[in-house]
């Protein structure tokens, strides 16, 4: 049986020293357990850590004793009806997200299935391609994409070859060009690096610096303009869309063809489906992504995968989510297949 029996919440440490909400979810026969991250809000305090878990315990746990862990749109939409606003700026979306998604693992468990099988399904059989992050400077962070990868250790071999190649810690996305194709012709792999603009720059700017270097993947700050112009002008890049979408609510395939989905902004489990169903929709590539302090937890790998997503975007230190994806590839067996995907 799969019946809500108890729901407990304490106080989690994120990476970089900040300060979350995690919450247990037992049933009769079924645990689980999810911390949430944190992006937007990096200074969150202890103090505000203790007060979503008091919601947890005090609010939120009481309400959900009985229901069933298996209706998972019934049980996010009764969050947001506890919540009772249009943004979950009561109750909070890291801790709407964080009992959402331990009830999804609690369902699992009861019925002694994996979480991305339970949200995906007996055909979830294809795995997302790593983009792992490289380093960060004024004005770009830094992606290493292998899109053409074997095993998911690869990405990370590609990742560690290009570390490696840096002399004396100074970087030029020149320098960084010419070293991913080097990597790449090494590995026997499709190596290309990808940037997220720090600060503005001109659509001319941005062009030449995509068409003179090894950028497959670019995520652009500006205004519907530049990025009209940014996907007319390139090919076989992805334009992630994130600015637009978070700025202005444009989802819309002409302007960009890729769009980084960070769980944490979105609310429930319930939520993040159905986006990344809208997304698909438009024919624009989701790509899951890390918020930028997480706890060790597995599950952003099994929703990538029960996802359907065919990249995601972790940190090169996030070894506890690259392992399970691993695991995952490994469960799977013959029957898994990383996802080719293209700009």
């Amino acid at each position: 049986m799969t019946v809500i029996e108890n729901i407990v919440g304490r106080v989690a440490l994120l990476r970089g020293g900040r300060y979350s909400v995690e919450v247990d979810v037992a049933t009769d026969s079924g645990f689980g357990r999810f911390a949430a991250p944190v992006d937007d809000n990096p200074y969150m305090y202890i103090a505000e850590a203790h007060r979503a878990v008091s919601e947890v315990d005090e609010i939120i746990g009481p309400e959900l004793i009985g229901f069933d862990a298996s209706e998972q749109e019934l049980i996010d939409s009764y969050l947001w009806e506890i919540d009772g606003t249009e943004d979950l700026s009561h109750i909070g979306a890291n801790t709407a997200l964080a009992v959402s998604i331990a009830v999804a693992k609690a369902a699992a468990s009861s019925k002694s299935m994996p979480l991305y099988s339970y949200i995906g399904g007996t055909f979830t059989t294809e795995l997302p391609v790593p983009m792992l992050g490289l380093l960060s400077t004024p004005d770009f962070e830094y992606y290493v994409l292998a899109r053409d990868i074997m095993e998911i250790t690869d990405a990370v071999d590609a990742a560690v070859k290009i570390l490696d190649r840096l002399e004396n810690g100074s970087v030029s996305i020149e320098g960084l060009s010419k070293i991913t194709e080097e990597v790449g012709a090494e590995l026997g792999l499709e190596v290309s690096l990808g940037l997220v603009q720090k600060v503005g720059l001109d659509i001319d700017s941005l062009l030449t610096i995509i068409e003179d270097n090894n950028v497959s993947y670019v995520k652009p700050i500006g205004d519907e303009e530049l990025f009209l112009e940014l996907i007319a002008g390139t090919h076989g890049v992805f334009v992630d869309g994130e600015h637009l979408f978070r700025e202005k609510g444009i989802l819309d395939r002409r302007y960009y063809n890729a769009l980084s989905i960070k769980p944490i902004n979105f609310g429930t489990l319930t939520d993040l489906y159905n986006l990344v169903n809208d997304v698909k929709s438009e024919r624009i590539v989701p790509i899951l992504a890390e918020a930028r302090y997480e706890s060790a937890d597995e599950a952003l790998p099994h929703l990538a995968v029960g996802l359907k997503c065919p990249a995601m975007v972790l940190g090169r230190d996030s070894v506890v989510k690259l392992n399970e994806l691993n695991r995952i590839a490994e469960d799977l067996g013959e029957r898994g297949r990383l996802v080719t995907f293209e700009g």
